[in-house]
């Protein structure tokens, strides 16, 4: 197999798992509407520091395992040491099994004293049921890190889409059931028990995952350990003591700390979002119900919608990044800078539109999608630059990551998050500005992140990459569609005065106008399309008509 056949291989089994990573947050956000529909705002605040608190445990447990398991795998596969590779995955796992414990039991015996401390007592019983999950996640976590490893993203993929799935029917199943269940009970029960039915689902969606991959490594297991039987006699007399056990839990720590670190930033900065938000808004007058109900339409609403088009910006770094390292290592250094700039400019373009729709129609589209409880809108059209923020700097990450600096974003990590802090502290406190400090605070981290990572990006490629350029024109079209989506919606809407027709038919007008925009002013180009579904076709069309 040539360099290019393995490079193709590589991206090709990236894809796979940025497409999963893509329809796996789809499914995440569409289950939340009639789990919203039923716990309302007030149940998303519950639910929301929960999940806080159930992502920060397993970040330490198990979150960081998969890629650097996937790393030292992928090493010992390369040259043929597939015994070692499969102990490194034995090791693993027991590492994760233990951690996964320690974590469970510690949720299961300071669940209530952490909901206190975090001013919302009522998530305690979302916590508990949760526990569980982190010991479940934390062995598949492993088991998923050995199959990417071992070249091999399929499992994941197919593993995430049925844990998501499950997810999504048995969380809003049993949150209909315990809802019920306390219905005789005061207010604050049913949301702690309707809260704690949507969490029940993850774990029930953990298992489901868990033993599919565990029943597919079964099946290949004696192909598995045929080849590590076969690599050990012909390895037999080059053992290592790096090759020990305990050798092996220290690589897999290191390996994993960068990732955990800079993940750890913002799980560490949500917990205490949860704290200074509650604190802030009581500070600004507000009583504890209030709160939480603005809260949960963070939790709730502007959260998961603004995942979306994360969800592409991060499915991109993801399938870029292995290209990045090849030509990097390859010191093909006008190829790694015109990968990167492809990079920028397609995130830019898919969710600077996705953004200024946001900030523009934000009111409309909660009202359409969550008919029941339609307030939260307003919060987009102070946090719709937040989306193009993020993006950007994902794209850097990957960028960083792929030619070694792989520290630099968990410094620019705690940056934002200090940021955020200091925002949020400033802000929410203030009676006319209240839950908006909030997404501020988190606009004003993401953009500190940007600017030290693309700063430290471009010192490293050693030019001048030029950001304002590659931005200008996506933006700039995102603006004439904004306005474009506006006058669509209350044209449709004064001749039918229905909100999710209007707001559908000005979507569909506005993503035409943009597209048009973008090949009239020249912001779109073959490369850009190519990196798209069926691009290939689409660039060949317009090419043929003189509009590429």
């Amino acid at each position: 197999m040539t360099k290019s056949d393995r490079t193709n291989s590589f991206v090709y089994q990236a894809a796979i798992l940025a497409a999963s990573g893509i329809l796996v947050r789809l499914i995440g956000f569409f289950y939340k509407l009639p789990l919203t529909d039923l716990i309302g705002d007030d149940g998303n605040a519950v639910y929301g520091v929960a999940f806080n608190v159930y992502n920060f445990f397993l970040l330490m447990s198990g979150a960081g395992l998969p890629v650097a398991i996937s790393r030292l795998v992928s090493e010992k596969r390369a040259v043929g040491r597939y015994d070692l590779a499969h102990r490194i995955f034995k090791v693993a796992f027991a590492l994760a099994a233990g951690l996964g414990a320690l974590s469970m039991v510690v949720i299961f015996a300071f669940a209530r004293p952490i909901a206190a401390g975090m001013n919302m007592p009522e998530a305690y019983l979302g916590m508990m049921t949760l526990a569980p999950t982190v010991f479940i996640v934390s062995m598949m976590a492993v088991v998923r890190g050995y199959f990417q490893g071992m070249q091999d993203t399929t499992p994941t993929a197919v593993s995430q889409l049925i844990e998501q799935v499950f997810n999504a029917v048995f969380s809003v199943m049993m949150a209909h059931l315990l809802w019920n269940y306390a219905l005789a009970n005061a207010y604050d029960e049913r949301l702690t028990f309707g809260a704690a039915g949507g969490t029940s689902g993850t774990g029930v969606g953990a298992l489901a995952g868990f033993v599919f991959i565990a029943v597919l490594y079964n099946f290949r297991r004696v192909r598995i350990l045929r080849r590590v039987r076969s690599a050990r006699s012909k390895f037999r007399e080059d053992v290592q003591p790096e090759d020990s056990g305990m050798f092996v839990i220290k690589r897999i720590l290191l390996t994993a700390f960068p990732i955990i670190a800079g993940t750890a930033v913002f799980s560490v900065v949500n917990l205490i979002d949860v704290w200074l938000v509650m604190d802030g808004l009581a500070a600004a007058g507000l009583e504890h119900n209030d709160a939480r109900t603005l809260f949960g339409q963070i939790q709730g609403k502007f959260n998961p919608i603004t995942n979306i088009p994360a969800a592409v910006s991060s499915s991109l770094a993801i399938a870029v990044l292995p290209s990045i390292t090849a030509s990097y290592k390859l010191k093909q250094r006008r190829e790694v800078l015109q990968k990167i700039t492809t990079a920028f400019r397609t995130a830019v373009i898919l969710t600077a539109p996705m953004a200024l729709g946001l900030g523009i129609l934000g009111p409309q589209i909660v009202s359409m999608l969550f008919p029941n409880h339609p307030d939260g809108g307003t919060l987009f059209i102070a946090g719709f630059a937040s989306i193009i923020f993020l993006a950007t700097t994902q794209i850097a990450t990957g960028a960083l990551q792929a030619v070694g600096k792989i520290y630099v974003p968990v410094i620019a990590a705690v940056c934002g998050a200090v940021v955020k802090i200091i925002v949020n502290l400033t802000l929410i406190p203030i009676p006319s500005i209240n839950i908006y400090g909030a997404i501020i605070g988190t606009t004003a981290c993401y953009l500190v992140t940007t600017i030290i990572n693309c700063g430290v990006l471009s010192r490293t490629m050693k030019t001048r990459i030029r950001y304002a350029r590659m931005m200008f024109k996506p933006v700039c079209a995102s603006f004439i569609m904004a306005l474009g989506c506006f006058c669509f919606y209350h044209i449709i809407h004064f001749a039918i005065p229905n909100n999710a027709l209007a707001v559908i038919f000005a979507i569909i007008g506005g993503a035409g106008l943009y597209f048009v925009v973008m090949l009239l002013i020249g912001g779109v180009g073959e490369s850009e399309i190519s990196m798209l579904p069926w691009g290939g076709r689409i660039s060949a069309t317009l090419k043929r008509r003189g509009m590429l």
